[in-house]
């Protein structure tokens, strides 16, 4: 039954019957609700690691909240080489989100995404060099996103022990990597950093959200490159105007992107992937002692890195 076409009195108490289930894990980490995964976790993510990738294939890998939806859209543009909103919604190509087997009938190239941890990607994308493109933002603006994000998508959200409970309760868990997503953030970047380090990945193109907020031509520039797209200087500006946060959430609240189907199925009725889309809003949330204890976890946690992020523009 397609949750969106049912009556709203009906589709709620479907959110709800969703919202009390528990999480699947699949090897140590927590996943969202999504039926295919919920079904059989083994039996997906083995898929997902043994996908028949292809050579056009390229693949966006971001942590949630990372700025997947704003890249998604950036790059589906590069690629149609016009400013044009793309209809549909990214969740339609994620692969730990849609039943794999329709990505058998899908034109190349196939522009896909996903959160999965690095040890998790198609191992056919990885040992053939395809294109993958990493966006990575700071810890600290991603875990009150994801906060408010959890709090709303029936997916993420659950009854036991009341998560995502407050903002304490939430980032005394983060800190404790407990229900942890994906694996949870420092895992999910210390994963990626040494497949950079180590070349267990190479035709990857990294990007940070902060420098996409401070330069977005110059960033969707070097994108294009990456795609192999020579742009105008001005679609580059048109790109980077149609996908300013506020125009991109507008186009896709207001329908000029399609149905907003996340605001019917979201607890508040608001669509929560665009919330603020700002650098320093963490400083709005983090209490002085919330801000030392996570500023300790991270330098414990990534002291052997060399990541480095921006926590204010």
């Amino acid at each position: 039954m397609d949750i969106l076409k049912v009556d709203p009195e009906e589709r709620e108490k479907m959110l709800n019957a969703w919202r009390i289930q528990k999480h699947p894990i699949y090897d140590g980490c927590m996943f969202p609700k999504f039926p295919v995964i919920m079904a059989n976790p083994e039996k997906h993510m083995e898929a997902l690691r043994n996908l028949d990738s292809r050579e056009s294939d390229i693949l966006l890998c971001t942590f949630p909240k990372a700025g997947t939806h704003w890249v998604h859209e950036i790059v589906s543009m590069i690629l149609q080489e016009g400013a044009q909103y793309t209809s549909g919604h990214k969740g339609g190509v994620m692969l730990e989100a849609m039943n794999l087997e329709e990505l058998n009938n899908r034109p190349s190239p196939r522009f896909l995404n996903t959160h999965v941890a690095f040890r998790h990607i198609p191992k056919k994308h990885i040992d053939n060099g395809y294109k993958i493109i990493h966006v990575s933002r700071n810890p600290k603006d991603v875990m009150v996103s994801f906060y408010n994000h959890t709090k709303n998508d029936p997916t993420t959200t659950c009854t036991e022990e009341d998560f995502p409970g407050s903002w304490n309760d939430y980032i005394q868990d983060m800190c404790a990597n407990k229900h942890n997503f994906y694996g949870g953030f420092v895992n999910y970047e210390r994963e990626w950093e040494e497949a950079k380090r180590t070349k267990a990945v190479t035709n990857i193109h990294s990007a940070f959200y902060e420098d996409l907020k401070k330069n977005p031509a110059g960033e969707i520039e070097r994108l294009a490159a990456f795609l192999n797209k020579e742009l105008s200087p001005q679609l580059i500006q048109d790109i980077a105007d149609k996908c300013s946060f506020k125009n991109l959430a507008d186009a896709t609240t207001s329908g000029k992107k399609g149905e907003d189907m996340i605001s019917k199925v979201s607890k508040d009725k608001t669509n929560f992937i665009f919330r603020k889309g700002t650098t320093g809003d963490w400083k709005n949330w983090f209490t002085v002692a919330q801000n030392e204890m996570f500023d300790l976890m991270l330098e414990k946690e990534l002291k052997d890195t060399d990541l480095k992020f921006t926590y204010e523009l």
